[in-house]
């Protein structure tokens, strides 16, 4: 499945967060900008859980080889720079239809994209791109850091939900338990009286 993602004209996109069944695959487009700098990341939300058939893919329709690709991590992160307009694709595969385990996974990811800025002829280029691309690297990181924050809050929310599952699941059993050994000692004491009236009355 293939969704056009608006994100050239947006400095800041949150994490996004994308349920995959097992074999699915979502791919996300995104036009961007002679010179723009393209950033991202993606995170697996379940930390624990096997990696080997995600697959996280970004290719433009300007280059024949992908100008990204992991296969198998559980979180990783790209930057590259954008030759001229292009569509770039972002891709994110659980295995494929003819190899996977079964298992759907969640992945949260970002992409964002910045305009190269010019530099003003008034101020030195030097001093002045080197002070942009240092703001723009930790403009980056901060991002970064954003997205892990939304993804932890993703998985936390997954954990409490699997936590309020458990503690459902636990109640009942506790109070079938409960139900079960009060059946079963009313049944011993009432055989035991019939046994003991049987004999009584011989």
């Amino acid at each position: 499945m293939r969704r056009l993602a608006a994100f050239a004209v947006i400095a800041s996109v949150r994490g996004l967060v994308v349920q995959l069944d097992a074999g699915e695959r979502e791919c996300f487009m995104l036009e961007v900008e002679p010179e723009a700098s393209v950033f991202g990341n993606f995170e697996l939300i379940k930390p624990n859980d096997v990696s080997e058939h995600l697959v996280v893919t970004v290719t433009s329709d300007e280059e024949p080889k992908p100008l990204y690709e992991s296969l198998g991590s559980p979180e990783g992160t790209f930057a590259f720079e954008a030759k001229g307009n292009s569509v770039l694709d972002l891709c994110i595969a659980n295995g494929s239809k003819g190899k996977s385990d079964g298992v759907s996974r969640t992945v949260g990811f970002a992409i964002r994209v910045a305009s190269k800025h010019p530099t003003p002829e008034s101020l030195e280029a030097g001093s002045v791109s080197d002070l942009l691309d240092f703001s723009e690297q930790l403009n980056e990181g901060l991002l970064t850091l954003i997205d892990h924050q939304a993804y932890m809050r993703s998985r936390e929310e997954t954990h409490r939900r699997v936590l309020k599952t458990t503690k459902s699941r636990v109640y009942f059993w506790t109070c079938a338990e409960t139900v079960v050994l009060a059946a079963l000692a009313i049944w011993q004491i009432v055989c035991i009286r019939a046994f003991f009236e049987t004999k009584r009355s011989v």
